[in-house]
């Protein structure tokens, strides 16, 4: 913060110091470096999940928050590049740059390209899987709280999509509709 020059810079200033000190003293800055992937990295090596979801939430991490956010440190993460992460998972579940002349490969062995390898068609990343990344990221965050790394996670402020609606033939326990 730049305090500018005039009649009141110095209580200017001394307000800014106070704030500043009122932002260590409660622990608002990261305490930490850690990139996401330290943090993902730790997380998952004390996940007490089953092995099941402890694999889906390793191929997420691997094939989508690691090439996106894996570098970018916890303490710059807000909101805003969560809700940006969001949209990006959205738009195309292969993160494409939108570059002309991609081809979706039915391989990812080396092989002859055929009919079967085509020009990339953006796609996006389902609705739960969206859900399940998000979740894989607010554990995380809970984690770094606890540990004492940051003072507030960013998940509690991003908006992943919504829960799938049920489906509108709604059924009972037994399999018999419950509309009359």
């Amino acid at each position: 913060m730049i305090v500018q020059p005039g009649p009141n810079a110095a209580r200017e200033a001394e307000a800014a110091r106070v704030r500043f000190v009122n932002q260590i003293n409660e622990r608002r800055n990261p305490r930490t470096n850690a990139t996401l992937d330290q943090l993902l990295e730790r997380y998952l090596s004390q996940f007490q999940g089953s092995e099941n979801t402890l694999q889906l939430y390793q191929t997420h991490v691997k094939n989508h928050i690691r090439p996106l956010l894996g570098q970018v440190k916890i303490g710059r993460l807000d909101a805003e590049v969560l809700d940006s992460f969001y949209a990006e998972l959205r738009r195309c579940r292969k993160h494409c740059a939108r570059k002309r002349g991609l081809i979706d490969h039915r391989t990812d062995r080396e092989h002859e390209c055929d009919e079967r390898c085509r020009p990339h068609r953006c796609k996006p990343l389902a609705a739960t899987t969206i859900r399940h990344i998000h979740f894989i990221l607010s554990g995380a965050f809970k984690k770094a709280i606890r540990w004492g790394w940051i003072k507030e996670s960013p998940t509690t402020w991003a908006e992943p999509p919504p829960a799938p609606r049920p489906n509108d033939d709604s059924q009972d326990v037994l399999g018999v509709g419950l509309r009359g």
